[in-house]
C-alpha cells in the first residue's frame, strides 16, 4: 500500500522575519517606492528585523544608478552601505541565501569603486574620504581596485646614471585546458556541478583578450595573470549557460517550465569549479571580438577595476555564441588570487 503525505504551512506558522520578507518582496515587485517607505516604518517599530534593511538597501543601490553627479551618488551609496551593513549583521542564513547576498554585496562594491574613482578624478577629497571610510568597514578592506592609472616608474641610480625599473614581470605562458572530450547532455536548467567542460568556440579570441590585458598590466607594473584551467571551465560554463537560458546576469539562472529563476550567485558558482574561490567576475554580451569586449570593460570603471586588480594572479575566460539568444555572443572573465 502506498502512502502520500502533504504538508501545508499556514502563514501564522512562519516566523516574523519570513512574513516580513514575503510582504516586502511582494510589494517591491509592484512598487519599489512604497516598499521602501514601508520598510522604513517597519524598522522604526522593530530594529531587530533584517528584511526592511535589505529592501532599503535595494532601493538605495538602484537610485545610485540614476544619479549623475558623483557627490550625490556618494551620498546614496553611503546609505546603501549603512542599510546593507545593518541587514548583514541581523540576517540569518535563510535571508542571506534567499537574497543572494554575496552577489548583491559584490555588485555594490563595483558601484562604490566607480564612484570613488570619479570623486578622485574630480578632487572631491571630503566626499572621497567619507565614502572610502564607510566602504572600508563594510567590505572589510579598502577597495584596492580603485582605478588609478599606475605608470611604470623609473629611478635614476646617481652613481651610474642608469634608469632602473622598480619592478619587472614576465608574461606567463598560456595554459588553456586540454579538453579531449566535451561534456554532453548538460541540463542548463539545473545547478552546475563544477565538473562541466566545453571546447572553446574561439580560443584565439579568448587568448587575444588575455594578451591585451597582460600587456596593459605589465605597462602599469602589475603582475600578469596566468590562465587557470578551472577558472576557464567556470567562465565557459557561465557564458554558455547565459546563451542557452537567454539571460544576462552574474547570478546563475535556471529556466523551469519556460520561466527563469535565480539559482546561485557568481562566486558560489565559481567555487564549484575552482574551490579556492574567485575574487572578481566581468561579463559582457553582444560583442563578437576580443577587441570590442576589452574596450567595453576597459572604459567601465567597475570592470576596469576587476581587470587591474592588484591581488589577482590567475584568470579564466570564456566566450560562447548562440544565434538564437538575445545577444548572440556572451563573454565571461573571472580572476582569483590563489
Amino acid at each position: 500500500m502506498k502512502f502520500g503525505i502533504l504538508l501545508l504551512v499556514f502563514p501564522f506558522l512562519l516566523s516574523k522575519e519570513e512574513r516580513t520578507f514575503k510582504r516586502l518582496n511582494k510589494l517591491y515587485d509592484k512598487n519599489t517606492e512604497k516598499a521602501f517607505l514601508l520598510a522604513k516604518k517597519m524598522n522604526a517599530r522593530d530594529k531587530n528585523l533584517a528584511s526592511p534593511y535589505y529592501f532599503q538597501f535595494l532601493v538605495y543601490s538602484k537610485k545610485s544608478d540614476l544619479s549623475k553627479a558623483a557627490k550625490d551618488q556618494a551620498t546614496i551609496l553611503g546609505s546603501a552601505i549603512s542599510t546593507g551593513s545593518s541587514f548583514e549583521k541581523k540576517a540569518g542564513e535563510f535571508l542571506l541565501t534567499q537574497t543572494d547576498w554575496v552577489t548583491k554585496k559584490e555588485l555594490l562594491r563595483e558601484k562604490v569603486v566607480a564612484c570613488l574613482t570619479k570623486l578622485k578624478a574630480e578632487k572631491n577629497d571630503s566626499r572621497f574620504k567619507k565614502l572610502k571610510e564607510k566602504a572600508t568597514k563594510f567590505f572589510s578592506e579598502v577597495p584596492v581596485e580603485l582605478v588609478e592609472q599606475k605608470q611604470v616608474e623609473s629611478t635614476k641610480n646617481k652613481s651610474t646614471d642608469k634608469e632602473i625599473a622598480k619592478t619587472t614581470f614576465a608574461a606567463p605562458k598560456h595554459l588553456f585546458p586540454s579538453i579531449k572530450t566535451e561534456s554532453t547532455k548538460i541540463n542548463f536548467s539545473l545547478k552546475p556541478t563544477g565538473k562541466e567542460q566545453f571546447f572553446s568556440i574561439n580560443e584565439t579570441e579568448e587568448q587575444k583578450l588575455i594578451d591585451q590585458l597582460n600587456e596593459a598590466r605589465l605597462s602599469q607594473n602589475l603582475q600578469p595573470l596566468s590562465i587557470d584551467p578551472n577558472l576557464v571551465r567556470a567562465s565557459r560554463y557561465h557564458a554558455r549557460d547565459m546563451a542557452k537560458e537567454n539571460y544576462f546576469d552574474h547570478t546563475t539562472h535556471n529556466k523551469v517550465n519556460g520561466k527563469l529563476s535565480k539559482s546561485i550567485g557568481a562566486f558560489e558558482r565559481i567555487a564549484l569549479f575552482y574551490p579556492q574561490g574567485g575574487n572578481t567576475e566581468n561579463i559582457a554580451a553582444g560583442n563578437s571580438t576580443a577587441d570590442e569586449t576589452y574596450n567595453q570593460w576597459f572604459n567601465s570603471p567597475g570592470h576596469y577595476a576587476n581587470m587591474f586588480n592588484e591581488a589577482a594572479t590567475k584568470v579564466g575566460i570564456g566566450v560562447y555564441h548562440d544565434e538564437n539568444s538575445e545577444y548572440e555572443y556572451y563573454w565571461v572573465f573571472c580572476t582569483a588570487s590563489n
